[in-house]
């Protein structure tokens, strides 16, 4: 097991972030505050002094990814009055954020146990708040072309579907690629394919 290097006086960061790691190599079977430790080049004892417990720890990575995650999703769109233009620079951030941290897709898509609600369920119920802030975002875009709010669910799958493809691939550790992703972003956008899904609807 490779020893992630550690920085005196930030063990509970260094923690976390070597979890995501462990985590992703070996899922929640074989995850533990022990073998984050030793990963870590620590002692055994020294996580609970942060943490009391591995569900502890585990919902410490989540909130971490979350709170960043949100807070790029939402910084791209601030300022941005026109809704196309918001929606673009919401997918350019989305793939920017899981370009610097690969291992967090990852993460929180297949190991954090997250749930987000697309459609359908409690009205008032809270949205995962990077969703909230995508949905938000995509629907002051539908109701600007004028579309139906019940087609909001579909519109945003479309949408999320492309922005969505293009981290995913930029995130595999299988796929070689030399070319740049923002500019394969880019090519969707000149190539129509948001306006297209739009437009279909």
């Amino acid at each position: 097991m490779k020893q992630r290097p550690y920085h005196h006086g930030d063990l509970r960061n260094t923690l976390i972030e070597t979890g995501i790691e462990l985590i992703n190599e070996e899922g929640l079977g074989g995850f533990s505050l022990r073998k984050v430790a030793a990963k870590c080049g620590v002692s055994h004892a020294a996580p609970y002094g942060h943490f009391k417990d591995v569900q502890q720890l585990l919902a410490a990575m989540g909130e971490h990814v979350t709170a960043q995650f949100t807070a790029s999703l939402q910084a791209s769109v601030e300022g941005q009055a026109e809704p196309m233009s918001a929606m673009e620079k919401l997918g350019t951030a989305y793939i920017a954020f899981f370009g610097q941290h690969p291992a967090y897709l990852p993460f929180l898509f297949f190991q954090s146990g997250i749930t987000i609600q697309v459609d359908g369920g409690e009205a008032d119920a809270p949205a995962y708040p990077p969703f909230a802030v995508f949905r938000t975002t995509g629907c002051r875009l539908f109701r600007s072309l004028g579309l139906p709010p019940e087609r909001d669910g579909q519109m945003l799958m479309a949408y999320w579907s492309l922005v969505h493809g293009v981290a995913s691939l930029q995130s595999s550790s299988g796929i070689r690629y030399s070319g740049n992703w923002q500019e394969v972003w880019q090519v969707i956008l000149q190539s129509g394919g948001t306006e297209d899904e739009i437009n279909r609807s």
